[in-house]
């Protein structure tokens, strides 16, 4: 019996201690989730929208003047540095003259030879002739002379050899008339053209050569470093940049996303960009670019406790409009991205 009344005593202390510990202890599920920030703020840095271009020489020679510095902007085509051109303009002076040279050749092979050329030939041919007839007839009487032993033999072949010599003579002045009188053949035209082809070939091999010891902007932009001095020789051995130059009109941000929050950024998602040196000051931005590998971070903050083993994402955010503001390349930002 009094075990009875102990029993049905402890149920409805232990149903009251049950109900008491529910009312004041709230459950894991009941437990408020971590609220995360808002706003993704990543670091970044300002960037030209094209890489800046190192510039060099394409041929080797010492620096005889460099036109500008740095900070200069300069224009396409705009002369930034030289080298010692004597020799080329040398070499671009004689393969003029030798172009000079086979385009005269090649205007006397079509032309042919003038009348008077061809008179004077016309009378060397006949002197030739007459010369030859005339040894002929010294021959003959010779040689009969020779019959009736009034004259030596040698004279006889003397006589003879002499003409047979005037009849050569006679021969290729004949030829010489007739063949200026054709003109010139299409064989020696031809080749005279190839020529013309050639020396043309090597004036502007020679100028390119002339050309390349001049340094040129290939673009708008701004010179960012100066790597060279005058008096500097320049090796194709070991080429070195004498100008390092970036079109600064387009810049935007590269910023570097978190592993953990990729998932937050989009192409086309608004935000906006800070920077330490411009206090409050917002600049709009826009993502316009993902990269599609994660890799480490290279962006350091002032952050102590900032991890910098994490693998990141890099974003590119373009600036809307122009920012009103020369930022220069390389400046940190932060980027406000909202969730």
């Amino acid at each position: 019996m009094t075990k009875l009344r102990y029993l049905l005593l402890s149920v409805p202390l232990a149903a009251g201690a049950y109900l008491w510990v529910g009312r004041d202890t709230p459950s894991a599920a009941a437990q408020p989730e971590i609220a995360r920030p808002a706003v993704l703020v990543a670091p970044g840095r300002v960037e030209p929208v094209r890489d800046p271009v190192k510039l060099g020489f394409e041929s080797q020679g010492r620096i005889v003047a460099i036109e500008v510095d740095e900070g200069d902007a300069v224009k396409a085509g705009q002369v930034l540095a030289r080298l010692d051109d004597r020799l080329a303009h040398a070499r671009v002076t004689a393969t003029e003259a030798a172009l000079a040279q086979a385009k005269a050749r090649y205007t006397f092979a079509r032309r042919g030879p003038r009348s008077e050329d061809l008179a004077a030939a016309r009378a060397e041919a006949e002197a030739a002739a007459a010369a030859a007839q005339h040894r002929g007839a010294e021959q003959v009487r010779t040689e009969k002379l020779g019959d009736v032993g009034a004259v030596a033999t040698s004279v006889v072949d003397a006589d003879s050899a002499a003409a047979r010599v005037a009849a050569a003579q006679a021969s290729a002045a004949s030829a010489r008339y007739h063949s200026l009188a054709k003109g010139t053949r299409p064989e020696q035209v031809e080749e005279a053209a190839a020529a013309i082809a050639l020396a043309q070939s090597d004036v502007d091999a020679a100028k390119v050569a002339l050309d390349q010891t001049v340094l040129r902007a290939p673009t708008d932009g701004v010179i960012l470093r100066r790597t060279a001095e005058v008096g500097a020789i320049v090796s194709l051995t070991v080429p070195a940049p004498v100008l390092t130059m970036a079109d600064l009109r387009h810049l935007e941000l590269r910023a570097e996303i978190d592993e953990a929050d990729i998932a937050s950024v989009s192409l086309g998602q608004v935000a906006y960009a800070t920077a330490d040196a411009f206090g409050d000051r917002k600049f709009p931005v826009r993502i316009s670019r993902l990269t599609n590998e994660l890799g480490r971070k290279t962006v350091r903050d002032d952050d102590p406790r900032a991890r910098v083993d994490t693998r990141v994402l890099e974003v590119i955010a373009q600036f809307e409009g122009t920012p009103g503001t020369q930022l220069p390349v390389g400046l940190r930002m932060s980027v406000h991205i909202r969730k």
